[in-house]
């Protein structure tokens, strides 16, 4: 038995075919609709990416309950005069998330010796201990601010990751 053609030329089976891969795809679709926790932000850099995973799955305790972000900085990329297209990305993310997952915090995970805050302060790079912490509290206390100057009304949560993959808050 053929199948018959209707006038679009689609034919029953392959009607029959797409309706079942449309049906099959459902779960997915609804997923991308749901509320998420968080939209969480961190460096690109290598040698932390397990760590930071680690850290928002079990010391946050978002697994599959955040959006991830990777730019150059993590908090830096927000306001950074030397990346400035991360910086369009930065909030275009954040809206984008709000839209698509709903977020309900964004979770900014900077780490220690980070080359990108090499890049942005050169010579003025502090490199270690209180004055690196301090360092990227200020940059922390910019993006606190830039989410208040754009009526972005989500809570803020600031780590600074060790290279041994420890992460402290950072109160701002």
């Amino acid at each position: 038995m053929s199948a018959s053609v209707f006038s679009t030329g689609i034919t029953r089976r392959s009607f029959a075919a797409s309706t079942i891969a449309g049906l099959a795809a459902l779960p997915l679709r609804a997923r991308a609709a749901a509320n998420i926790e968080a939209l969480a932000v961190t460096c690109i850099d290598y040698r932390l990416v397990d760590d930071a995973i680690r850290f928002l799955d079990d010391e946050r305790h978002l697994r599959k309950e955040f959006d991830l972000v990777a730019l150059a900085g993590a908090s830096l990329a927000a306001v950074a005069p030397a990346f400035p297209a991360s910086g369009a990305a930065f909030w275009d993310h954040v809206a984008i998330a709000k839209q698509l997952h709903n977020i309900q915090r964004v979770v900014l995970l900077d780490h220690r010796d980070c080359g990108a805050y090499k890049v942005q302060f050169g010579s003025r790079f502090a490199d270690d201990g209180s004055a690196e912490l301090e360092q990227h509290r200020g940059i922390m206390r910019l993006v606190a601010a830039e989410f208040e100057r754009r009526k972005i009304d989500l809570p803020l949560e600031f780590y600074l990751m060790a290279l041994d993959g420890k992460a402290e808050p950072v109160p701002v």
